[in-house]
């Protein structure tokens, strides 16, 4: 899979096209871009060579403040994460994860792992201890299936006429502590099969 982070106006057009798209289609309110916020594009290769790669999906990581007015997981009519021993601790190490979609067109069509490699990418780079976020039912199920042993939901779920939000913390750091075992045991068990 193919990605970006947004850095240009047209990186950014191409972001809110697919977001803003996908608020207007799922009836969600569309949350301000953060300005210190990280967005990625998720891309597919273009089917006519020399046009732009397609963006397909999107992510937005913004420093968790449980004081930011705009804060897309936190305050009066959504959770409450800051009541939490763990995540006042690391409050500094802490993201939000936004703007979390792929276009209707490409879903079902394999790209979620796309999205799993930028979060593995944002998570190299900005070393961050948890992510918090609030999460379409459907896919927060499906996290709990593949990574069970990194997340976890805290508080009740938010429900609306359109969907159901479950508030969600993603321990990042553990995830990818287990994934660096799994990888060298992996090359260990390779090296054992070649002796």
């Amino acid at each position: 899979m193919m990605f970006e982070v947004v850095r240009t106006n047209r990186q950014q057009k191409n972001f809110a096209k697919v977001w803003e798209y996908t608020c207007s289609k799922k009836g969600w309110i569309n949350d301000p871009y953060a300005e210190q916020g990280i967005r990625y594009n998720l891309l597919t290769p273009s089917k006519i060579p020399l046009l732009p790669n397609k963006v397909v999906g999107t992510i937005e990581f913004i420093p968790y403040d449980p004081k930011n007015p705009h804060s897309t997981v936190e305050g009066p009519s959504r959770a409450k994460f800051s009541l939490y021993d763990d995540i006042r601790k690391y409050q500094t190490r802490t993201w939000e994860i936004d703007k979390l979609c792929i276009h209707e067109t490409f879903q079902r069509k394999g790209f979620f792992e796309g999205l799993i490699d930028i979060i593995y990418d944002h998570a190299k780079t900005y070393s961050p201890k948890y992510y918090v976020a609030l999460i379409d039912k459907k896919l927060a199920r499906m996290l709990k299936i593949l990574y069970g042993f990194g997340n976890e939901q805290r508080g009740e779920a938010f429900e609306s006429d359109e969907s159901v939000l479950i508030p969600v913390v993603f321990d990042i750091e553990r995830m990818m502590s287990n994934e660096m075992l799994l990888y060298y045991q992996k090359k260990c068990l390779s090296y054992e099969k070649a002796e």
